[in-house]
């Protein structure tokens, strides 16, 4: 980053920090809840605001990495001497697709900071463009999955006892997943045709025990409101970051432990998606509007 370079300053506009200036960058900054691959400090009008950055070229998120950002922020919000705390995912633009990319404050995508290095000119800013664009090559190219077999083998089960219970979910068949594969999102829920997966989605995130009914690009506040006359007492109200929820919990699911010695909880679970799922189709209009 330079000090006074269109770079920082980008950033600077990006979190909203008027008539301020960097201060500051640390890398690989960890907690107790993980680690900030890159941490910006800028000093401005109305004090410091800190971005807690994560950096993806093609990687899958860690288990539930952008809840423990989230979680960071709001520790590091309680300092005095902070003024806003903000979490942010530098990514391809084609990574922004990723349903969990939506949980952060602010989404900045490689082809924007490639496309503003180049126009610095200097070598250095050429450098980083030409390496922004190379991460973007190597994210269109795809990561090498890993599977693991115990994830692999319950969402198999998953997939089997969803049939069974709850097939208007419309669960496909899973390929073999990798370690952190643990939420399952219905993108072809019947009720959710029309809808993108952006704007509403069910999501089961079963090692959490909760299921959400998540809706992009909508704060709490306006949640409620919408639901206020319509949700059941089981139903609350929760953010994750640009997005908000309504959660029902549910018995939580181990993906390490054999599928079947869960199935109990596994059905539970599923019955309560299909329940958010109803109450969708049932509450469409108020829900959208």
């Amino acid at each position: 980053m330079h000090a006074e370079g269109a770079l920082s300053n980008y950033f600077a506009k990006r979190l909203g920090v008027t008539a301020g200036y960097f201060s500051g960058a640390w890398v690989s900054e960890s907690d107790a809840d993980g680690e900030s691959d890159l941490v910006l400090s800028f000093d401005g009008a109305q004090g410091q605001v800190v971005a807690l950055i994560e950096n993806k070229i093609a990687a899958p998120f860690q288990p539930d990495q952008a809840f423990r950002y989230s979680r960071r922020r709001d520790r590091w919000s309680e300092d005095e001497r902070i003024s806003r705390v903000v979490t942010v995912l530098v990514a391809p633009e084609s990574y922004m697709t990723r349903a969990e990319a939506a949980e952060f404050d602010v989404r900045i995508t490689y082809e924007e900071l490639a496309d503003i290095l180049r126009r610095e000119h200097d070598r250095r800013s050429l450098f980083l463009s030409n390496s922004l664009l190379a991460g973007i090559e190597r994210s269109r190219r795809g990561y090498s999955l890993i599977p693991d077999d115990a994830v692999s083998s319950a969402w198999q089960e998953i997939w089997q006892i969803a049939a069974r219970v709850a097939p208007r979910l419309n669960l496909a068949k899973p390929m073999e997943k990798p370690k952190e594969s643990t939420w399952i999102y219905f993108y072809d829920a019947d009720g959710f045709e029309q809808v993108s997966w952006r704007t509403a989605v069910v999501v089961y995130k079963a090692e959490r025990g909760q299921v959400d009914l998540q809706f992009g690009g909508t704060i709490p506040s306006e949640l409620e409101r919408r639901t206020a006359h319509i949700r059941t007492a089981p139903m609350n109200v929760f953010k994750a970051g640009k997005s908000s929820s309504l959660r029902m919990l549910v018995p939580v699911v181990d993906f390490v432990k054999p599928a079947l010695e869960q199935e109990a909880a596994i059905i539970e679970g599923l019955a309560t998606c299909e329940e958010l799922r109803t109450f969708f189709v049932e509450h469409r209009v108020s829900l959208l509007s």
